[in-house]
């Protein structure tokens, strides 16, 4: 229930920034970035596990108009379900693709990566990494030069899991972050400003 109600609260947001689109958005300038985020994780059912807080971090660049890179760290707050409940923290890294709806300073976008989770299912099997799939969806708004906002859900497969029953395993983070951006290319302008010729006398 609780992880409906984020997702519906992420849609609306996402719906209210894509109805304030600037008509004619500036290009994306191609500056590396930083981005902390927090949010929750939601643990699947058969994790056993009770999901809590999110925090992390992103470093990337947009590669071109629609494209960008980046790599994320995030750890994910959790507790066992069992009499313990002990600590059980997830801690992840990957490489993550992303796609850019649009060009400008405001845009949806999709995101695709690959990575390895550290993962504590029961106190039996102890402490295990897997193979960490990642397919989300976001939008991000830009401030000005140098800052701005995130908003994303994702899809977390963890592949080949160290449990009992061993398979895959669906999470779902949803995270809210900022962004500072720094360097890249000067701006262009949009339109060149041609001097009027002058004609001789």
């Amino acid at each position: 229930m609780r992880m409906m109600r984020a997702l519906g609260l992420f849609s609306g947001l996402l719906f209210a920034g894509l109805a304030v689109l600037p008509a004619a958005a500036m290009a994306a300038p191609d500056q590396p970035y930083v981005n902390l985020f927090g949010g929750n994780t939601f643990f699947g059912s058969g994790s056993h596990l009770d999901g809590g807080g999110t925090v992390g971090l992103r470093v990337g660049q947009r590669l071109g108009r629609h494209l960008g890179i980046e790599w994320q760290i995030a750890s994910a707050f959790a507790r066992l379900q069992d009499q313990s409940k002990s600590n059980a923290n997830q801690y992840s890294g990957s490489l993550i693709g992303n796609y850019y709806a649009f060009s400008g300073n405001s845009s949806p976008y999709l995101s695709l990566g690959l990575g390895a989770s550290s993962d504590l299912f029961n106190q039996q099997v102890g402490r295990g990494t897997s193979l960490l799939g990642i397919f989300g969806l976001g939008y991000e708004q830009r401030l000005g030069d140098h800052f701005g906002l995130r908003l994303g859900v994702q899809d977390q497969v963890l592949f080949d899991t160290p449990r009992a029953q061993g398979g895959a395993l669906n999470n779902v983070q949803v995270t809210g972050g900022i962004s500072y951006f720094w360097g890249g290319s000067e701006d262009k302008r949009a339109f060149p400003i041609i001097a009027p010729t002058q004609s001789g006398s």
